[in-house]
């Protein structure tokens, strides 16, 4: 599955989560929409019809008593009729919203008054026209049959309220129903979005495990490259059939040749500064016998050159000997032959060795072993020596002006033993202090005249082998601080050396 059929598939499985909530509530909305349209359609209507049967059935009833009590008044008549068949459209109002039975009955009770109401007319018909005696008797008749018109119309109203009551009772049962319906559609839909938000998060950490895990691992993996590292990692994902499996996999191979020509550069240097080192003994040899006169006298300028050759060779010799340290460190090949060192040899040895130097460009040195100090330390002491403090001091030397001074000092600090090389030199600027570990680096003009900028390098590769730790500080123009910790116990080297171990395989994770 490429990694675009990835994507595709987590924003489409999130979008119908999104989608989901929202249709299951759209749904429910349609029922209350129903529900209100049945409300306003049905009840509404009922309402309203009933409202106008009230009104015509009152005003027919008026009428009629009106009419019976003043026969003489015709047009009473047709706004009874009118009344009445006004009712009667009302009535097929409450038919067509579905209040059916209700319209039968009352259509029943007006028809019985329609039937009532034309005896009477009759009754008052004749009697206009009946002779004075039978005239007496018709009114008669038709003032006592008036109640039974009248009753009727009270048991239509009696109808009429039961119809209000029922419409009252099938509202409240819908408002209630599509109360019910609300509050489930609610809680529903909150644990549709709360179920859904869980299975979003759940496609997030799956697309994030898929896809942003093995990014930043092939990350970590490529700054180790850029930082020297050649080492291919293993938890890269080289199985899978993405774009990030062909990533990973060219990046393998491209590791591996690098690897590959990184142990060749080592190799050739090896060789390259071993094979140098006869030619390099051969010059400063015989330069040497020149010097002393084996060959005969020679002239002053003729001694200045040959301790211009004499010097240069002692360079060059550093300096094939430094490469050959580097080419072994690249290769894995330096080896430690740990012993008990003697702290008071340590430093002694270092100020015989440097303070003629120191004299000579006329700087103070101060080498000083701080009284609460450890005896020994579990270190190799030649390359602590050269390697680490040969190095610092060498610097030191270099980029301090006559006048100047450098103090070596060590003590035990939090469980280590710190050792100090201050000088009043040249300085570094901020920016480039974290490179002056880095190999071939060298800052400014004058270090490059000076070094080829590999004895930080190796002084921090011998420095961690043995289990510490080494760091700067310096200002521009007013000097530079080295500072080693160095375990005081063999426990404590060896848990060292397990931390950085540790370190570089999360670094590799």
């Amino acid at each position: 599955m490429t990694l675009r059929t990835r994507l595709v598939l987590t924003i489409g499985g999130v979008a119908l989560l999104l989608v989901l909530p929202a249709a299951y509530a759209a749904w429910h909305l349609r029922d209350l929409r129903d529900i209100a349209e049945g409300v306003s359609l049905s009840h509404g209507r009922a309402y309203s019809a009933l409202g106008g049967l009230f009104s015509e059935l009152a005003e027919a009833e008026r009428l009629e008593r009106t009419y019976v009590a003043l026969p003489a008044e015709p047009h009473r008549i047709e706004a009874r009729d009118q009344a009445l068949a006004r009712a009667r459209a009302h009535v097929r109002t409450l038919r067509d919203a579905d209040y059916s039975n209700y319209a039968i009955e009352v259509a029943r009770r007006l028809d019985r008054i329609d039937a009532e109401i034309r005896y009477l007319d009759g009754i008052l018909a004749s009697e206009a026209q009946a002779p004075e005696p039978e005239a007496g008797e018709l009114r008669l008749t038709a003032t006592n049959r008036l109640p039974v018109v009248l009753s009727h119309f009270a048991s239509t109203d009696s109808v009429l309220d039961r119809l209000a009551n029922e419409i009252d009772v099938r509202s409240k049962r819908d408002l209630t129903a599509a109360s019910t319906i609300s509050a489930a559609a609610l809680t529903t839909t909150l644990l549709a979005l709360l179920a859904c938000v869980f299975i979003a998060i759940l496609l997030g950490t799956w697309a994030t495990h898929t896809l942003i895990q093995p990014i930043h691992r092939l990350r970590r993996a490529m700054a180790a490259v850029s930082a020297g590292e050649f080492i291919v990692p293993a938890n890269l994902p080289y199985e899978r059939h993405d774009e990030l499996g062909d990533l990973s996999r060219s990046f393998r191979s491209m590791t591996q040749q690098l690897a590959d020509l990184d142990r060749m550069k080592a190799d050739f240097m090896s060789v390259a500064t071993h094979e140098l080192k006869t030619p390099i003994n051969v010059v400063s040899g015989y330069a040497e016998l020149l010097q002393e006169g084996v060959y005969g006298n020679i002239s002053d300028k003729q001694q200045q050159a040959l301790t211009s050759i004499q010097e240069q060779s002692r360079i060059l010799t550093q300096l094939v000997n430094q490469l050959l340290d580097i080419s072994r460190l690249e290769a894995g090949g330096l080896r430690l032959e740990i012993g008990e060192l003697s702290l008071f040899e340590l430093f002694e040895r270092i100020r015989r060795t440097f303070e003629v130097l120191a004299n000579k460009q006329g700087i103070e040195l101060n080498v000083e072993l701080a009284e609460g100090a450890p005896s020994t330390i579990p270190a190799d002491g030649d390359r602590l020596r050269d390697q680490v403090l040969g190095n610092l001091l060498g610097n030191a030397l270099k980029f301090t002006p006559p006048g100047g001074r450098i103090d070596v000092r060590g003590w035990a600090e939090d469980g280590h033993f710190r050792i100090e090389v201050a000088d009043t030199g040249a300085g570094m600027p901020a920016d480039q202090l974290p490179h002056v570990f880095d190999k071939y680096y060298q800052i400014g003009e004058q270090a490059r005249s000076k070094g080829a900028g590999l004895g930080l390098a190796i002084a921090h590769e011998v420095v961690q082998a043995h289990g510490g730790t080494i760091s700067v500080e310096s200002q521009e123009g007013e000097g530079t601080t080295f500072r080693i910790d160095l375990p005081i116990t063999r426990k404590q080297m060896a848990a060292a050396r397990r931390a950085q171990m540790a370190s570089v395989a999360d670094d590799d994770r």
